[in-house]
């Protein structure tokens, strides 16, 4: 079953949504008066790449590059990051962490290119720290490969959990979330709504005194182009 949507649909339609987000996304940090629905904390992120005084970079107030080898830049209403070596680079949310208690949920569009000429490489989002020195994460991505038909979603964290791989085009923009339940700390993800796994922790509390960052990132298995893009990226608080 494929939940994603190709991405020749209502580009107009993203383009007004992406004018109306971006001005509440964006209405405290450059002094414009706008009565949001829903306040936004300052600890929460939301960015859908549509503020063009950002193109061809990033918000840098929101995001710092972290890895290497990766091609970043907000274009268009979206964030792309393209690769053509092998190892792991992408953007961190900057100056901001969050204890586990503190998340709501982690989503974002993601969408991967065909025309991918790396052997394996994906591009998706994470929380992650470090618990006695051993560094402990939750990702969820977007896959595929050179000669590959089709992509693949796959969400899993670093204790061997994995949710069954969802399939997907390439070209094509899937929504990827995932819920956090504090008290336990279980895990829920979803790909366009639909439920694709839970995941429960046998240590919470190591996991609930921890602080985690957020990182969108891309990477390649070897040398290669790999494009993939982002868009709707949030965590939301409690």
């Amino acid at each position: 079953m494929e939940f994603c949507w190709t991405d020749s649909s209502s580009p107009g339609l993203f383009y007004l949504l992406g004018l109306l987000m971006t001005s509440l996304s964006f209405a405290g940090r450059n002094g414009i008066d706008i009565q949001a629905t829903q306040a936004i904390s300052s600890l929460e992120i939301f960015d859908n790449f549509g503020f063009k005084v950002f193109d061809t970079k990033w918000n840098e107030s929101t995001w710092a590059e972290v890895g290497s080898g990766s091609h970043i830049e907000q274009l268009d209403g979206i964030l792309i990051l393209s690769r053509e070596v092998e190892g792991f680079g992408g953007l961190v949310a900057h100056g901001r962490k969050w204890f586990l208690s503190q998340i709501n949920y982690v989503e974002s569009r993601l969408m991967l290119s065909s025309d991918i000429q790396t052997l394996t490489g994906d591009v998706g989002f994470e929380i992650n720290t470090d618990i006695n020195g051993n560094k402990w994460f939750v990702k969820c991505r977007i896959q595929g490969g050179h000669g590959k038909n089709t992509a693949s979603i796959l969400c899993n964290t670093t204790d061997g959990f994995s949710t069954t791989a969802v399939r997907a085009s390439y070209d094509t923009w899937c929504l990827v979330r995932f819920e956090v339940d504090s008290e336990n700390g279980a895990i829920t993800f979803f790909v366009d709504g639909q439920n694709v796994g839970k995941y429960l922790p046998q240590d919470i509390n190591k996991l609930k005194n921890a602080e985690y960052s957020l990182i969108l990132d891309g990477s390649s298995s070897n040398k290669g182009s790999l494009t993939g893009s982002f868009d709707y990226v949030q965590l939301k608080n409690k």
